[in-house]
């Protein structure tokens, strides 16, 4: 029988009931407690939920012990932003290195080992210590390939971009990684993308996805076979790195009548509803938006299928428990997914070009649409395939073992030294120097566009928009020679007075129009228009006053020949020019429109381009540190 250990689990991360990070953190600290004396370092603000977890396991369950730290209240609200939780979470790992260091004086552990963050990119309190350490289940160097990335999104480009460059710089030889896994005992990944990199780094590692679940615990109903349209199922953030436009494009190219419905939100889904009814699918996609877990996993057993296109899930909840529902997943053969999608239990589609990909999920979809046999095979090995494998208490005896051939290992090998975290390795000189120029940089690029974009936005708004108005309410009254040629031909005293003054006030109105018009005039060309349609429609309104007195004076003969020969092209004339000078703002208004959204695109490319270049130089700026 294995002996007890004294172990330390550092788990920032670590809330029953929550999800993601939170319920690895704690599901991992329940499991190592079945076996071993565990001490589990999290955050302070934890602790309400962690105690009424360890309230609901009873009184015979074994239970971790909890020791929380916390940094000062002035920097904790960083933590409501996701770039200032990061940056909290390096510094929680600098302070929180001491407690470790004086939990270890005071009674020594036989085990260090890091549960979350569950990213390779960031450092972690066990290493220093003179403790054999287990470091993961990681994951987080899966990037997307260029191919792939959301080029129509330009907030999640740059984001991928950055981060995809971020895994390469990473994950060079001279850099941390390679120093942080010699520095543990055992390193454990939860992708074929990280043991793979860490192999090309000629280190080893052992695959064991950190997710798992209570099957004892969750719902489950035999799914009942039916013959109507394939109902296809997603669960996650509708965001571009879960490939949402991948699905859309696939139920679209699949040539089949089946259904989607997508639970979630997120910054992409107004783009996938305009795509949505690009392709005429209001009635067969439907956006569930946010539910809760419970209600998540309720909705399986209406479903036929889980799609499942992200590009660097490392974990994916939602598909071990799309599984355990007897739904089989199509997903792209890339990050954790189909780490767990065996053969047998669901489609992967080989990660190549766009099209491929979108061909790949299309096929997927028909296959399981026509062959419903399959379906119902895959969907029944999925479910056994999680029950073996990702049941959390079998977890459990696996990270047993994990623990004690790396203590076994240990005896014989020398805990390799490694620089404690300090504020120096976090910052530098030249590093807070390039971060503070950065920030002026960005600033000063943000200052200047906005304030171009406040001088075309005044223009548009003071001057072309009322010009607009102005030239239109113009057009519209500058010319009646329908009412001129009615007062000639009637006889009726009475309509004679009420069309002459109708024409007198159509005319005042033009007048007033045309001279709200003048005072927004931009360029020379403008003016010469406004001149022209000025001096052609003074012309019309003395030939139609003429045309007006001598139908008054009795003398209609004289009126119809004056207003045939003269009055009509007058007319002609004064219309052709208001139309042009209407068409001149209406140019100008285009013009104006497609300058600030050039002004908007070479902002997004140079803050893009300057991040990256930023970026790099402080890589660079890294190397000699």
């Amino acid at each position: 029988m294995s002996r007890r250990m004294r172990v330390l689990v550092s788990a920032f991360a670590c809330e029953p009931e929550k999800g993601s990070e939170p319920e690895v953190g704690w599901q991992w600290a329940l499991q190592i407690a079945r076996f071993h004396d565990v001490t589990v370092l999290t955050q302070t603000k934890n602790r309400a939920a962690i105690e009424r977890g360890l309230s609901a396991l009873g009184e015979t369950a074994p239970k971790p012990r909890f020791v929380y730290f916390e940094l000062p209240k002035s920097v904790q609200n960083l933590r409501k932003f996701s770039i200032g939780l990061r940056i909290y979470y390096v510094f929680w790992q600098r302070w929180a290195w001491e407690t470790v260091e004086q939990l270890n004086q005071e009674t020594p552990f036989d085990l260090l080992h890091h549960v979350t963050f569950a990213a390779f990119r960031y450092p972690t309190v066990i290493w220093g210590h003179g403790v054999p350490c287990i470091w993961g289940p990681i994951g987080g160097i899966e990037s997307i390939p260029v191919p792939l990335l959301p080029w129509d999104h330009p907030v999640s480009l740059v984001e991928e971009v950055f981060r995809n460059l971020s895994n390469l710089l990473q994950a060079a030889p001279y850099r941390d990684l390679p120093k942080r896994a010699a520095a543990s005992n055992k390193v454990l990944v939860s992708t074929r993308e990280m043991q793979e990199t860490l192999a090309r780094l000629e280190i080893q590692s052992q695959l064991m996805p950190t997710i798992g679940l209570k099957t004892g615990e969750l719902p489950f109903q035999p799914r009942t076979p039916h013959s109507g349209p394939l109902r296809i199922l997603f669960v996650g953030k509708i965001i571009t790195l879960k490939g949402i436009d991948l699905a859309l494009k696939a139920l679209n190219d699949s040539e089949t009548d089946a259904t989607l419905t997508l639970v979630g939100t997120g910054n992409y889904q107004a783009s996938a509803m305009r795509m949505v009814r690009k392709f005429g699918f209001e009635k067969r996609v439907v956006f569930r938006g946010q539910v809760t877990r419970q209600e998540v996993l309720a909705l399986y057993r209406d479903f036929d299928v889980l799609l499942f296109p992200s590009l660097h899930d490392t974990g994916g909840y939602a598909v071990i428990e799309a599984m355990f529902n007897e739904l089989p997943v199509i997903c792209l053969d890339c990050g954790g997914p189909p780490v767990a999608v065996e053969s047998g239990c669901g489609i992967k589609v080989p990660v190549s070009s766009r099209r491929e990909v979108v061909a790949g999920l299309a096929a997927a979809i028909r296959e399981y649409d026509k062959n419903r046999q399959m379906l119902a095979l895959h969907g029944k090995a999925a479910r056994e395939s999680i029950l073996k494998n990702y049941d959390w208490d079998k977890k459990g005896e696996q990270m047993n073992d994990v623990y004690q051939n790396t203590l076994a290992q240990a005896a014989t090998r020398p805990v390799i030294a490694y620089n404690r975290l300090t504020l120096g390795r976090i910052l530098s000189l030249p590093g807070s120097v390039l971060a503070a120029a950065a920030l002026l940089l960005i600033g000063l690029l943000g200052f200047l566009t906005v304030s171009q974009l406040k001088n075309e936005a005044d223009n548009i708004v003071n001057s072309t928009l009322p010009a607009l108005s102005y030239a239109g309410e113009a057009n519209a009254y500058i010319v009646d020679a329908s009412r001129t040629l009615y007062f000639v031909t009637t006889d009726d005293p009475n309509e004679r007075a009420k069309l002459r003054d109708q024409i007198a006030e159509l005319s005042r109105r033009t007048t007033s129009y045309l001279q709200e018009y003048g005072t927004r005039v931009t360029s020379a060309e403008d003016q010469q228009n406004f001149e022209t349609l000025q001096k052609l429609r003074a012309q019309y309104v003395s030939t139609r006053d003429q045309v007006l007195d001598l139908a008054s004076s009795g003398k209609r003969q004289e009126s119809l020949a004056l207003y045939s020969k003269a009055l009509l092209p007058a007319h002609s004339a004064v219309k052709a020019a208001a139309d042009k000078m209407f068409a001149y703002d209406m140019s100008q208004g285009e013009i104006q429109g497609k300058r600030i959204m050039r002004i908007c695109t070479i902002t997004q490319i140079t803050l893009a381009i300057t991040c990256v270049l930023i970026f790099l130089l402080g890589f660079f700026i890294g190397l000699f540190k």
